[in-house]
């Protein structure tokens, strides 16, 4: 069964908290010099995940993805008529 999961960004003030990072979702991705975590958490727990990591100390800045907003489906139409019409 295939759960649904949400990126999340987090920014820390040292790169000595990112092993307890990993506890709070599945570490995707890590940048030591901008200081951010990039985490994948299953969309029920989302809520509680963010409330633990509010209260973290060192954590500075959540950011939830943007990807499921994004239009992934394109419908091809011939736009090119308008675009070149004589006025």
């Amino acid at each position: 069964m295939i759960v649904n999961r949400i990126g999340i960004y987090v920014y820390f003030k040292q790169n000595k908290f990112i092993r307890q990072l990993k506890r709070h979702g599945h570490l995707i991705y890590v940048n030591k010099t901008k200081k951010y975590v990039l985490l994948y958490v299953d969309e029920a727990d989302l809520d509680k995940t963010l409330g633990d990591l509010g209260k973290l100390k060192f954590v500075t800045d959540i950011v939830m993805s943007e990807y499921p907003n994004i239009k992934r489906e394109y419908h091809t139409e011939d736009k090119e008529k308008e675009d070149y019409r004589v006025i």
